[in-house]
């Protein structure tokens, strides 16, 4: 049986980020939130990243993009693209607006739940509008939408490389796996020798 390396962690927390991380702090992570009522060790509005450059191992935003708009949500990119270090990865996770729009075209019976006990049947524009199109449910509203396709473009146009889909219901980085998003990877280039 192996130990977990609670130190190890911990001191490497500092070059791992979240940015936009809400009520769902990563542990061992260092958080970013600009709403000092949540629980993040920075509070900061982002763009522009608070770090030097090349100096992050990773960067991971989960439903954060989205709450920008296309120009600074540009802007975000080669931000994280200018701190990560060579081989740096940069985990972005955005509303899937085509998976959205194809549900509520198919007007099927798929529901979301937010917040707690409050379903959404996506068969209704006013409530995809509501929870992903504008998302006036939450305190910040979306100003632009991603798909897959979108996604990549943008970070391939920050500078990132061998992009690589998220796996939107596994992985351990989001708090609730969900099929109404979608999220890339991307590394930094490393140098050459």
């Amino acid at each position: 049986m192996s130990k977990f390396d609670h130190a190890g962690m911990q001191a490497t927390a500092k070059r791992r980020v979240n940015v936009g991380c809400g009520d769902f702090p990563i542990p061992y992570w260092t958080n970013i939130d600009a709403n000092p009522n949540l629980p993040a060790d920075i509070h900061v509005v982002v763009p522009p990243l608070p770090f030097a450059d090349d100096t992050l191992d990773e960067v991971w935003a989960c439903h954060f993009l989205e709450h920008l708009d296309y120009g600074e949500g540009q802007e975000f990119l080669r931000e994280c693209f200018r701190a990560l270090a060579p081989g740096g990865r940069c985990g972005i996770v955005v509303p899937d607006t085509r998976e959205i729009v194809k549900r509520y075209l198919a007007q099927g019976i798929d529901q979301v739940e937010w917040p707690y006990r409050h379903w959404h049947a996506l068969r209704d524009l006013d409530a995809v509008c509501e929870l992903f199109l504008y998302s006036t449910v939450q305190e910040s509203p979306h100003r632009w939408s991603y798909d897959i396709e979108t996604l990549a473009r943008a970070m391939t146009r920050a500078g990132f490389v061998g992009l690589r889909e998220v796996d939107r219901y596994r992985d351990p980085r989001i708090a609730q796996g969900a099929f109404y998003q979608v999220g890339l990877d991307g590394f930094k280039p490393k140098k050459e020798a």
